[in-house]
């Protein structure tokens, strides 16, 4: 059992994927799609994309490119034509596939997220869902 423990791990650090059955996210994601605007400035990349799934801690992102894990981000909602946009700062956590391998992308935690920051993004995916 701990060998197979052990090889599930050593797959997971090796491929950045996590051992199959294993949710390591602390909230639900909802299957939504929000357009965004993604910025990595070390990786000079500046695209517009939309989300495949979003929480109020983070978000797996359409793309093709793929991104190193660890990578600094920053992203932009738009909340409306009278609205700043939301703006948060990530880190890809993963970069591969969702949806069963159907779609590809980078998946992105939110850091230093304030309570007004969880409460907007909770908004946005109730009026993308409704």
């Amino acid at each position: 059992m701990w060998l197979n423990l052990l090889a599930s791990n050593v797959l997971h650090m090796a491929t950045g994927n996590p051992p199959t059955g294993t949710e390591r996210r602390a909230r639900e994601r909802i299957n939504v799609a929000i357009e965004l605007k993604l910025e990595a400035p070390a990786q000079r990349l500046m695209m517009v994309s939309r989300t495949v799934d979003l929480s109020s801690h983070g978000a797996f992102v359409r793309t093709n490119r793929e991104l190193p894990i660890g990578t600094a981000v920053q992203v932009a909602f738009r909340r409306g034509s009278d609205r700043n946009p939301l703006s948060l700062e990530g880190e890809v956590v993963r970069s591969g596939t969702a949806d069963g391998g159907l779609v590809s992308g980078i998946a992105i935690r939110f850091k230093d997220l304030t309570e007004l920051d969880e409460a907007i993004l909770n908004e946005l995916i109730d009026r993308a869902r409704a």
